[in-house]
């Protein structure tokens, strides 16, 4: 497994999903592993419970307005799947700022740009 437009690995939860969660509500959607390192492999969460709780109050914390978005946990309890909709109220900001998925990499973009159409 490698990353790509619509699918993003997380070896630990730290504020930066956060921009792909913009970016995936603003385009496509996409999924995001957590527990998973660059290369693909499972590496696990301590707490996969207190993960999701994590996830998903920085999700609602964060991200505005609020995005479509499922958490499943995966692999024996060792990962989470946060899977990401596209919106249908863009555009979907993080700090105020709104992103997009560039191939592997998720970068800022003017959200004059965003539209329905994406």
């Amino acid at each position: 497994m490698r990353e790509t437009r619509i699918l993003e690995f997380k070896e630990t939860i730290t504020n930066t999903f956060l921009k792909t969660v913009s970016a995936f509500s603003n385009y496509n959607g996409g999924t995001i592993l957590f527990g998973v390192d660059d290369n693909g492999n499972v590496k696990g969460l301590p707490d996969v419970k207190q993960a999701c709780l994590d996830i998903e109050n920085k999700i609602n914390d964060s991200i505005s307005p609020q995005p479509n978005y499922t958490l499943e946990i995966q692999n024996n309890d060792q990962t989470i799947k946060l899977t990401v909709k596209s919106g249908l109220q863009k555009p979907y900001l993080y700090k105020s700022k709104a992103y997009k998925r560039n191939d592997i990499a998720t970068i800022e973009v003017n959200s004059c740009y965003i539209s329905g159409k994406s």
